[in-house]
């Protein structure tokens, strides 16, 4: 199976305060597959209301992609229907405060909180995909902790290793 793990940006106010925070033009990840039988490209991510389906065109309307990383591995066929249970599970709000709270008080954080609450029926962008690479076992990266940033660095780092195809759009607008 050929998917395209992406990360983007838009220009609404929580975009732009995970931006902020993470000092980062990324503020969102996602999945693109492309569906064989109804033909067209589907973005499969989490949003405010939770994982959802949509088309590409219409995600392309509220968000910017930012770069992209393709992958073909057929270790992929079964793991993202498995996580297709995720479907309509709840965002993790709270997690946007943890990771702020944690930006702000790093130091203090580390020292004192070793092990952060993660709700697993709960879930942020990055975890879903997380859920389908590391189920893949073409990646074995900690869920619950990663920000849009920070997974898109580590992709960055290491497309070429994992024969990933890496595309940037030229659209980036500071």
């Amino acid at each position: 199976m050929k998917i395209k793990i992406g990360f983007s940006t838009s220009n609404s106010i929580i975009s732009k305060l995970i931006r902020w925070f993470t000092k980062s033009e990324v503020s969102h990840a996602y999945i693109e597959v492309y569906d064989e039988f109804l033909q067209i490209n589907l973005i499969i991510h989490a949003d405010f209301q939770g994982i959802i389906i949509q088309l590409a065109k219409e995600f392309d309307i509220g968000n910017r992609r930012l770069e992209e990383y393709e992958i073909d591995d057929i270790r992929l066929d079964n793991t993202l229907k498995d996580n297709l249970w995720y479907l309509g599970k709840k965002y993790d709000y709270f997690k946007f405060i943890n990771f702020a709270f944690f930006i702000i008080f790093k130091r203090w954080l580390i020292r004192k909180v070793k092990n952060p609450y993660i709700d697993p029926q709960k879930l942020v962008c990055v975890d879903f995909i997380l859920y389908i690479l590391n189920g893949a076992k073409i990646i074995s990266l900690p869920i619950g902790y990663l920000t849009p940033k920070f997974f898109k660095d580590w992709c960055k780092e290491n497309y070429e290793n994992l024969n990933w195809k890496r595309k940037i759009y030229d659209n980036i607008a500071k």
